[in-house]
């Protein structure tokens, strides 16, 4: 797992790029002043696009841009799981 704005020593490729500006789109239609970070996920083609606040949650966000919404109590491992056996979040909720 690689974080926060810069991503990494190379920073996230043109792809990730994409992945965290439609998951921060999608924050943003529900918090639009939200203070908004990211975690690569390369092992699963993915990334997270993570409210930085206390209660705030986080997006990850696949490469078909489906995407899994957990709220900040839910351990990303235990949200990675459930990614990975395909859980998604409907975008349609996000506003």
């Amino acid at each position: 797992m690689s974080e926060g704005g810069a991503g990494g020593p190379a920073g996230p490729s043109p792809e990730q790029r994409g992945l965290i500006a439609f998951g921060e789109a999608l924050y943003r239609r529900t918090a639009p002043d939200a203070d908004l970070g990211h975690v690569l996920l390369p092992e699963d083609d993915a990334v997270a696009v993570v409210h930085r606040v206390r209660g705030g949650g986080s997006i990850l966000v696949a490469a078909d841009r489906s995407v899994l919404f957990f709220g900040s109590a839910r351990d990303i491992g235990a949200a990675l799981t459930d990614f990975r056996a395909g859980v998604r979040t409907p975008v349609e909720r996000f506003g």
